[in-house]
């Protein structure tokens, strides 16, 4: 029986354009916000809750995509059943996991960890209150309560560090284990399959789908923005 060699592999496209770009955008605002921007006062208090606020359009996208999105943006995709992640834990802790098309059942349930605190953090910061700044809607809670809810924003903020930090080593840890670079899979969307694995992948989502949902996203970003006085001190 004749062996698949590596020249008989073909590039298929994995993930869709508007996962990859949800990817990027939130490496960039959450990094952003997280290492570099806090809410100081003036101008900085404005491109953190700005970039808040879109991490919130972000959310609310990924939330509805990972319904109706393409196979393998989907959350039934990714989030595996608890003895598959078993199985796939006690093969990398043998250092020699399977190769996975999508997301590994461990980078998967990351994945969902990683928006679950994201949810969270930004509805803790739209009801913070701290010395410097104040979230959006903090004034329809008591003095107390809004600062109560400060110190659970950054609590989940260092949180969101920790995770980042593991999902990085994850990615890195894949990479060296099993050649699946999944930088450049989230960059080109595609990835190196056999014609059997090929078969299987079904086709992506449309994009009038996504783009129905980015203005959802968009009028909520919108929204929150226009409920905000960014003069509050």
């Amino acid at each position: 029986m004749p062996i698949t060699g590596e020249h008989e592999r073909r590039q298929v496209a994995i993930w869709d354009l508007p996962t990859r770009l949800f990817h990027w955008s939130l490496v960039v605002l959450v990094g952003g916000n997280l290492f570099l921007i806090s809410p100081r006062g003036g101008w900085s208090t404005l491109v953190h809750f700005l970039a808040g606020f879109t991490i919130a359009g972000l959310l609310l996208f990924r939330l509805v995509w990972g319904f109706i999105g393409s196979p393998r943006s989907r959350f039934r995709d990714f989030l595996q059943p608890w003895p598959m992640v078993r199985v796939y834990a006690a093969r990398l802790a043998r250092l020699s996991p399977p190769h996975s098309i999508g997301h590994n059942p461990l980078g998967g349930w990351m994945i969902g960890a990683m928006l679950a605190t994201l949810l969270t953090m930004i509805l803790t910061g739209l009801f913070a209150a701290g010395r410097r700044a104040t979230g959006p809607f903090a004034h329809w809670l008591a003095t107390g309560t809004a600062h109560q809810i400060g110190g659970l924003h950054q609590f989940i903020s260092n949180l969101m560090i920790g995770l980042v930090a593991l999902h990085v080593a994850g990615v890195l840890a894949d990479w060296l284990l099993t050649r699946d670079n999944l930088v450049k899979a989230m960059i080109t969307g595609r990835k190196s399959l056999s014609p059997e694995e090929a078969a299987t992948e079904g086709r992506l989502a449309p994009m009038g789908r996504a783009a129905l949902i980015g203005l959802l996203a968009l009028a909520l970003t919108a929204g929150l923005a226009a409920m905000t006085d960014f003069a509050a001190p």
